[in-house]
């Protein structure tokens, strides 16, 4: 039996952290923005949080909102802790919503759940849709330059075929030029 008189299992930190593969740091931070949206984790003996499915699930959501749907963190607590019935959010939210009379906090209703998630899949879609944008970008730059390399390398080798030319052409004239000389100027090296 836990400390409600439950025979509910409960778990640890590095319990939870196992089974949602992620290290004990991150369940505090995760926690810790639960916790200052409003909801309460029971506690053991020396104040560290004990953990029951329900909190297990509730961090799995958020898992899946900050890691998959790239939600910030305190977004995701505050939409997850929204979306729970009034026990297990503290009292001073309870009261802070209950005195707010311009604008009421009421529980989602199923229509909203439905259209957060359509939204969250609209958003999934985007970022789907961004990463296949962003590899067709890094394909076209790849191939961009390629392409620059390639014309790099067909106008070093023009400019060397030329230069060779130029070369080839200066010593066929000078060739010609010994040729013209007369026997006595090409025997005693005039100019």
């Amino acid at each position: 039996m836990n400390e409600k008189g439950t025979t509910e299992r409960a778990y640890w930190t590095k319990e939870i952290a196992d089974v949602l593969q992620i290290s004990n740091s991150t369940l505090r931070k995760w926690c810790l923005a639960l916790e200052n949206a409003g909801y309460i984790f029971d506690r053991g003996a020396n104040n560290s949080r004990v953990f029951y499915d329900k909190d297990m699930l509730l961090i799995r959501r958020l898992k899946e909102l900050v890691q998959y749907k790239k939600m910030a963190l305190d977004t995701s607590a505050n939409l997850v802790v929204s979306t729970l019935e009034g026990a297990r959010r503290t009292a001073g939210v309870r009261e802070e919503n209950s005195d707010n009379s311009s604008a009421p906090m009421k529980p989602m209703n199923a229509q909203e759940h439905v259209l957060i998630g359509e939204v969250l899949d609209r958003l999934e879609r985007m970022e789907e849709f961004n990463k296949q944008l962003i590899s067709r970008l890094e394909e076209r730059d790849k191939y961009i330059q390629e392409q620059l390399h390639k014309r790099d390398e067909r106008m070093i080798t023009s400019l060397r075929e030329m230069m060779e030319a130029k070369k080839e052409i200066a010593a066929s004239e000078k060739a010609e030029k010994e040729e013209k000389k007369g026997f006595w100027q090409r025997l005693f090296n005039r100019p």
